[in-house]
């Protein structure tokens, strides 16, 4: 069996991983790069194998750095099925028409305001390329085995999001656990990742390998910024992933609300379309989280749901506080939290709340570092608001968290490989694991290919 590392491999975006056992091809994952520009080119690229040659992929969630490529995997050639739980399914569905329509209105606001270096720009890929992937979906149940030609694999439970999960992947003479990304054992609404189904090899995420999470709860954080907005009467924006983060910080705030702690008058502002669906499917899939049938529900009624332009453009326009904006996207890469960010970074009294990774080469990411200013959509934007960032909020688990996970494995595995971290995050976890459990690690390059 060979494992190609073909994306996440010195990086944490555009996981992809090219299994091939004899005649059978597999690919784990086809996400988009993100971050720095260098990477995000490498969307623009051609795949480093032929898709026709691929019988199938295997998605472990609906993340657009593990499932963004997907339609030009298909705009290239690719006909085979897409495995991946039933939840990840209709996520990826969501989440793939929301990228479609934001690369398609980008690539016209560029046009329209000349700022693109690109004439024209054009979007990566198109609604109707989305549409032509969606027939390829083939929905499982966790713990379902499943044939890929000389293949058998599984799903487990990840809990990183709605629907994650990580995949064994098995032949006659070896097999491979993927992690897929890891969730925290304490996560609002995600049960803990089960323990790593027995196998020979393990890819395991290191997004946080080289440090642990604070110890301040995410509710505490959101607690002390929304009690200081509402003295100053300012306005604290929160840029969240639509899928997992957005649930998690909408469910927090609403119990904060409930138990006292915050004043209960103070709205909410849902402002993600996608958001909104993913949020149906929590209703949908009780099983796959922690809470039961009807409590999402409850929680989204207290929210006011941002239903399309206009009502985001008021958004800006009222700037007396106090209000709370939770809006994609997380890394402040695109849609509507950048006009949001356009209105509200200038004024001191406002916060500006970084709940969770911030991939290099991004606008979150730089503003992280301390950046007094940003540019978006051809001009530069003060960044004069508090800047509050908090890993707390993070739906990967830490240091401790991959550690513990290895520790539960029933076997020693022959080798495990370190992938979707940055050089640092990957290199200090190796070295982790190396001294407490005496394994034999390694950290693929980009493009990499190991015989097993």
């Amino acid at each position: 069996m060979e494992i190609g590392f073909l994306g996440a491999a010195g990086t944490v975006t555009g996981s992809k991983f090219l299994i091939h056992n004899n005649e059978t091809r597999i690919l784990v994952d086809c996400g988009l790069f993100q971050g720095f520009k260098e990477l995000r080119e490498l969307n623009w690229a051609d795949f480093p194998f032929d898709p026709k040659d691929i019988q199938a992929v295997i998605l472990t969630h609906a993340h657009l750095d593990h499932s963004g490529a997907l339609p030009l995997l298909v705009k290239k050639g690719f006909k085979g099925s897409i495995y991946c739980t039933e939840p990840t399914a209709e996520l990826t569905q969501i989440i793939l028409l929301d990228a479609a329509k934001i690369q398609e209105e980008d690539a016209e606001y560029a046009n329209k305001m000349g700022f693109s270096k690109h004439a024209p720009a054009l979007p990566l890929y198109t609604t109707e390329d989305v549409e032509k992937t969606l027939p390829l979906f083939e929905p499982l149940s966790l713990h379902e085995e499943f044939k890929i030609g000389n293949l058998t694999c599984c799903f487990y439970s990840a809990g990183h999001i709605l629907g994650a999960a990580s995949v064994l992947i098995a032949s006659d003479e070896k097999s491979v656990c993927f992690s897929g990304d890891l969730g925290r054992n304490n996560d609002p609404l995600m049960p803990p990742p089960e323990p790593p189904a027995e196998s020979d090899y393990i890819v395991m995420e290191s997004t946080y390998g080289d440090r642990d999470h604070s110890p301040v709860s995410s509710k505490e954080i959101l607690k002390q910024c929304i009690l200081e907005i509402a003295k100053s009467r300012g306005v604290l924006l929160i840029p969240s992933f639509a899928v997992g983060r957005a649930q998690n910080l909408l469910y927090e705030i609403t119990e904060l609300k409930r138990n006292g702690e915050i004043p209960a008058q103070i709205p909410v502002y849902f402002n993600s379309p996608m958001g909104h669906e993913v949020a149906r499917l929590y209703e949908q899939y009780p099983e796959y989280h922690r809470l039961g049938p009807g409590q999402f529900a409850e929680v989204m009624a207290e929210v006011h749901c941002v239903k399309d332009a206009e009502e985001s453009r008021a958004l800006n326009d009222d700037k007396l506080g106090p209000k709370i904006i939770v809006a994609a996207s997380g890394m402040l890469t695109g849609g509507r939290v950048l006009h949001h960010l356009k209105a509200f970074a200038p004024d001191p009294k406002n916060i500006l709340l970084l709940a969770g990774f911030q991939s290099p080469g991004t606008r979150g990411h730089t503003i992280l570092n301390g950046a007094k200013e940003v540019k978006l959509h051809g001009m530069y934007v003060e960044i004069n608001c508090k800047v509050v960032p908090s890993d707390s909020f993070s739906a990967h688990a830490d240091r401790s968290g991959l550690i513990g996970w290895l520790k539960e494995a029933p076997f020693k595995p022959e080798r495990i490989f370190l992938v979707h971290g940055e050089p640092t995050a990957a290199d200090d976890l190796r070295r982790c694991i190396d001294k407490n459990l005496k394994w034999v690690v390694s950290v693929p390059r980009m493009n990499q290919i190991i015989s097993t």
